[in-house]
C-alpha cells in the first residue's frame, strides 16, 4: 500500500493527560506535529489520570498518565520526583497541623502526601482541594498551605521543602504513554511523535 503523504493524513485523535503536562509539555509537541500533519484534529482532555488508562480505546486513543514506580503497562516516557512545595515565606515549623493544598481523591500525589505524613506522625489538615492545578499552586504560592508537585514542573512561585522542614521524602512517579489496541494512522503517528520527541527541550 502506498504511504500517505503528510498532508494526506487526516482524522481525529483523542488524548488524555495531566494538567501540568497539558499546559507546559504537550503544546510544543502538538504544535510541531500539527505543522507536519495539518489534517489531524486533536482533542485533548486534562485532569486526574488515575482512571484515564481504563478509558483508552473508548474515550481516548492516547493517554499520558502518572503511575507509582515499577508500573508495567504502557511505555515509560520519564520519571518525576514528587516534592513538597510552598511559598519561600511559609514557615513549616510554625504550622501545626500542617495545612495542605491538594487534588481530590484519586490523585497519586495526594495519596503519597497524606500517607507519608501519617507514617511520620505529622499532623495535617486539608486546607484546599481543587481539580485545578493552577488554583492549588496559587494557594501554596500565597503561603496558605503547602502542596506536592513534580520537581521538573516546579513553578517559579514555589520553593521546594524537604527534611530540613520536617517533611517526609516522597516517591518518584513514572509517566507512561498508553495507546488503544487499534490506532488510526493519525493516532499512530501522534503516539510515535510523542515517544520520539518527549525529551526535546521546550522553547
Amino acid at each position: 500500500m502506498q504511504r500517505l503523504a503528510e498532508h494526506e493524513v487526516a482524522g481525529r485523535v483523542r488524548i488524555g493527560v495531566m494538567d501540568d503536562y497539558g499546559t507546559i509539555v504537550l503544546p510544543s509537541l502538538l504544535k510541531s506535529f500539527a505543522v507536519s500533519y495539518p489534517g489531524v484534529e486533536i482533542h485533548m482532555e486534562t485532569g486526574l489520570t488515575s482512571s484515564m488508562p481504563e478509558r483508552v480505546g473508548s474515550d481516548f486513543d492516547i493517554v499520558i498518565a502518572m503511575h507509582p514506580p515499577k508500573e508495567k503497562s504502557g511505555t515509560l516516557l520519564c520519571r518525576e520526583a514528587a516534592v513538597w512545595a510552598g511559598s519561600a515565606q511559609f514557615n513549616v515549623d510554625d504550622d501545626n497541623p500542617l495545612p495542605v493544598a491538594l487534588y481530590p481523591s484519586g490523585c497519586l500525589f495526594r495519596k503519597w502526601a497524606l500517607e507519608s505524613l501519617d507514617r511520620c506522625g505529622r499532623a495535617w489538615r486539608l486546607a484546599f482541594v481543587s481539580h485545578s492545578l493552577s488554583a492549588v499552586e496559587a494557594i501554596a504560592a500565597r503561603g496558605l498551605a503547602v502542596t506536592v508537585v513534580k520537581q521538573g514542573m516546579l513553578p517559579a512561585s514555589l520553593t521546594v521543602f524537604g527534611r530540613d522542614q520536617g517533611l517526609p521524602r516522597l516517591p518518584r512517579a513514572e509517566v507512561r504513554l498508553h495507546t488503544a489496541p487499534s490506532l488510526s494512522p493519525a493516532a499512530g503517528l501522534l503516539a510515535s511523535h510523542l515517544r520520539d520527541h518527549w525529551n526535546t527541550p521546550r522553547p
